[in-house]
């Protein structure tokens, strides 16, 4: 893949209900028209997250006449089941470590039906052009919803995604040399996601050297007193068996428009494992490639840089 073909972010522009008023249009990067009155965005988070994490972002798009609906996937958000050694404090580390999660097993087909039934409410609700973003681990129920109902999306957006493509499970680029050697998100695990059946993280934890770590790994450029709220509303564990899944991808995904947001400086999806999912995207659809951009944040966009990330999927559309 040629990295140059990542772009910078934009300047500035302009969040719950799909009754927002339509503003001014704006033209399609791939030459389709779109207004601001006629698109909505499904907005999928990542592991630990709940659909609150976009409300930042979910502001400048309902300024900008955009509507959006924030999904709560299975086990995580209002959903989220908790393991009984993380309400415990003092934590027991060793219980913590070794308490087998709730979550472990839910099939990527599962997050998929979250997400199909957000871009109906879409639908339903008077949008006739729906873009389903995924951040993170979202971009894995993204892309298995599409390949089931391709016709409910006019676009897929990853942003700082794993992702499956033909042949290959998302989890297959978690094992890419510079991602398992220079990813620091292991760094912030507090169990062998093999043992419990999650990735399972203590956001709740008071120890400063682990806490470090965590905003490292994850939100190195997010505001601290920010990052101290977001942690009240992080949940511990996100299921690990979605990312050994193949998704069978029918003739009419490949006809989905596509957009990468690579984060430049995220140290949880490296720009390398960005280009390599864009790269096996565009090899199996050449004849629609892959749209790409930079976004110059960490992992944790949608806090670190809410306008610039809203500016990105305002021209995704």
């Amino acid at each position: 893949m040629q990295p140059q073909r990542f772009l910078g972010a934009a300047g500035t522009a302009a969040g719950a209900t799909l009754g927002a008023a339509a503003m001014g249009g704006h033209k399609s990067h791939r030459g389709r028209a779109a207004t601001s009155g006629n698109t909505a965005f499904v907005l999928v988070h990542g592991s630990w997250h709940g659909g609150w994490c976009w409300q930042m972002v979910r502001a400048h798009l309902n300024a900008a006449g955009f509507a959006t609906v924030a999904v709560d996937l299975p086990g995580h958000g209002l959903n989220a089941v908790l393991p009984r050694s993380f309400l415990s404090r003092p934590l027991n580390a060793t219980a913590f470590a070794t308490e087998p999660s709730a979550l472990a097993g839910i099939p990527a087909e599962a997050y998929a039906d979250t997400v199909i039934a957000a871009a109906e409410q879409a639908h339903a609700m008077g949008a006739e052009r729906v873009f389903a973003v995924g951040h993170s681990m979202g971009g894995v129920p993204i892309s298995f919803a599409a390949a089931r109902s391709a016709h409910l999306f006019a676009g897929l957006v990853y942003l700082a995604a794993l992702a499956p493509t033909p042949g290959k499970p998302a989890g297959a680029y978690l094992q890419l040399e510079d991602q398992r050697k220079k990813a620091l998100t292991r760094s912030a695990l507090c169990a062998d996601p093999a043992q419990v059946g999650a990735l399972r993280v203590d956001p709740r934890s008071t120890d400063p050297e682990y806490l470090a770590k965590f905003k490292a790994a994850l939100a190195a450029d997010v505001d601290q007193a920010l990052l101290q709220t977001i942690l009240h509303f992080l949940t511990p564990d996100a299921p690990t068996a979605i990312y050994g899944e193949v998704a069978t991808f029918p003739s009419g995904f490949g006809d989905i428009a596509r957009t990468y947001i690579r984060c430049t400086e995220d140290r949880a999806v490296l720009s390398s494992t960005s280009e390599a999912i864009v790269a096996d995207f565009d090899a199996a659809w050449p004849d629609n490639p892959t749209s790409t951009a930079d976004l110059n944040t960490s992992h944790a966009a949608m806090f670190a840089n809410p306008q610039a990330l809203a500016e990105l999927l305002i021209a995704a559309t």
